[in-house]
């Protein structure tokens, strides 16, 4: 998550090189939230989730859902492809497609 969130950083998405925010939802689950806080970047907030792995998020405030609930696809919400633990690149690659 840390070399994701460089990656994020280098494509000049965020401002801060910063760790991810973990959280420990229930169940034995966990999430992390990565807010894109430039105004160029391609969604508000990443999230990654140990079931799915990473996805866009529609909020910058509130990135992951009550409960890290997965949301459906649409309004702002878009699955990135490459398994749970993608090469930071492909992620990076993954949200300046629109077709992903």
């Amino acid at each position: 998550m840390t070399d994701v969130a460089a990656a994020l950083h280098r494509a000049g998405w965020t401002t801060q090189q910063a760790a991810p925010d973990v959280q420990f939802p229930g169940e034995d689950r966990v999430v992390a939230a990565l807010v894109l806080d430039d105004d160029q970047a391609p969604a508000p907030a990443l999230v990654w989730d140990e079931r799915y792995g990473w996805r866009t998020a529609a909020s910058r405030r509130h990135p992951i859902t009550k409960g890290a609930v997965p949301p459906s696809e649409g309004g702002g919400v878009r699955y990135l492809t490459g398994g749970i633990t993608p090469p930071p690149g492909d992620v990076v690659t993954a949200l300046t497609t629109t077709d992903a």
